[in-house]
């Protein structure tokens, strides 16, 4: 006969006192390595993405405005093998890029007061409206651009300034909606892949001739894997993707 026990009793028979403790440890341990298994399941959040919110400082270079505002800034001391410019992408607070505050400084020298975003060597400026000034000095030559190939290449377009650190993550689905309303807006559209050795790469998505990309072309391939052909460009340190619209396509 098995055991039986009433609720209103003091003791449970000592049988059954003793499955129910073996069946609620066994319970407790699956908890915690379910709940161990999911938290190693996650991806990482990455901490290189850094948005200096509420530190401005003053930056100096050359700012042009095609294909998207930025600031050539020249590096102090450059090795043989390094770019004699760094490459800020200007955008204005917000979900804005920077064409209407910069418009009128094209290839100008120029200060300027912002904040920084940054993810590892992609560099962002978001600008303090009313803070760009000419400088009274001879312009410095801009850097040339070099081809570097013509490439097929599988990744995601982000927006930059989220994807450089304002928002972390600044990619994936759960980022889609977002990234549509920032790039609406004008922040610069950027192509998140892998270079040749497999580890990430950012490029800045343009159309070919280095002009901006229009908009139509491809907010409606925001998050979602996308195969793009075209030609990979580097002016300073930046890398820049030329591509045909009509390359944007699903990888199969």
């Amino acid at each position: 006969m098995s055991d039986f026990y009433v609720g209103y009793l003091p003791k449970a028979p000592a049988a059954l006192a003793r499955r129910t403790k073996r069946t609620v440890a066994l319970l407790l341990i699956l908890a915690v390595a379910v709940s161990a298994l999911f938290v190693i399941s996650q991806r990482t959040v990455s901490t290189a993405a850094t948005f200096e919110f509420g530190h401005d400082q003053t930056f100096e270079g050359i700012l042009v405005v095609s294909p998207y505002p930025a600031l050539f800034v020249a590096r102090p001391n450059p090795s043989a093998h390094q770019p004699q410019y760094s490459y800020y992408s200007l955008v204005a607070p917000g979900k804005h890029g920077a064409d209407a505050i910069a418009s009128s400084f094209d290839r100008r020298a120029v200060r300027l007061r912002g904040t920084l975003i940054y993810r590892e060597d992609q560099t962002m400026v978001e600008v303090v409206p009313g803070s760009i000034a000419t400088l009274d000095r001879n312009q410095s030559i801009l850097p040339a651009s070099d081809e570097l190939g013509r490439f097929t290449l599988t990744g995601e377009i982000v927006d930059s300034k989220c994807n450089f650190g304002v928002m972390n993550p600044g990619r994936g689905k759960v980022h889609k909606d977002c990234a549509a309303r920032c790039l609406s807006g004008g922040i610069p559209p950027a192509f998140v892949t892998a270079d040749l050795e497999g580890q990430t790469a950012t490029l800045i998505l343009t159309a070919e001739g280095g002009k901006p990309l229009p908009k139509e072309t491809f907010l409606g391939h925001v998050a979602q894997p996308l195969q793009l052909r075209g030609v990979v460009r580097k002016t300073g340190d930046e890398l820049f993707f030329e591509v045909e619209p009509s390359s944007i396509t699903n990888p199969r």
